[in-house]
């Protein structure tokens, strides 16, 4: 699931979540934690607070509204949600996430990974007891370490300083549907040659052609253009 808010303050809210426990209940866990994080952030929007702050208390509510919902609904129990946000507030961007859903940006030709997977293999690669082959077809590339509803002492991961943005820095916001099945210098190769809304286009369907059945969202934006979104 992903969503794009604006207020009136020249900002721009993207987030992207992917549900987990079961069809339903993982939709609506994604679904609970858009909303909340959306409500909490603009609710807070002139409380003094730094960004970094807003965004990580948005979504330690978001973590709480999941886990009640849970805990009144037995069917629902385990149900959790993944989670990253890009608020592009005037000239800087802030981002926080928890999970697997991924940010990228891409500057200058280059394209760079700005999260890093709440992931057991992600911890197994970082610590060489894998290789990035291995970790692409590993049984437990699925277990989340962290993820909005999965424990009460939820510590998102918050980018403590803004990204200065520049003219024609492109962010890409996807869940694990994509990279699962699309690697990042095909993602760069996509982002490069093709206008935004085309790119989004094209990435889910390079996922869904090579066999996707997961949640594929995707939402890019690019500073000095439109943002889009597709999924």
């Amino acid at each position: 699931m992903g969503y794009i808010f604006d207020d009136r303050n020249d900002s721009h809210l993207l987030i992207v979540a992917d549900g987990l426990g079961g069809q339903s209940c993982g939709r609506e866990a994604s679904h609970l934690a858009v909303q909340s994080i959306r409500l909490s952030f603009f609710g807070t929007h002139d409380s003094g607070l730094p960004a970094p702050q807003r965004l990580a208390g948005a979504m330690i509510e978001a973590n709480h509204q999941i886990l009640n919902r849970a805990g009144r609904d037995k069917r629902c129990r385990g149900m959790g949600s993944t989670c990253a946000i890009l608020l592009m507030l005037g000239d800087q961007a802030f981002v926080a996430h928890t999970g697997d859903s991924r940010i990228y940006m891409v500057r200058d030709g280059r394209i760079t990974r700005l999260t890093r997977d709440h992931s057991r293999v992600q911890r197994m690669l970082s610590d060489g007891l894998i290789t990035e082959e291995e970790a692409a077809t590993h049984p437990e590339k699925n277990w989340l370490d962290k993820a909005l509803g999965l424990r009460e002492d939820l510590k998102p991961e918050v980018r403590p300083d803004p990204i200065d943005l520049k003219d024609g820095d492109t962010f890409i916001l996807c869940t694990d549907g994509l990279t699962n099945l699309v690697r990042d210098e095909e993602l760069f190769s996509i982002i490069e040659r093709t206008p935004i809304r085309q790119a989004c286009e094209l990435l889910v369907d390079m996922a869904n052609d090579r066999g996707g059945t997961d949640n594929i969202t995707v939402a890019i934006a690019r500073v000095g253009d439109e943002v889009t979104l597709a999924f």
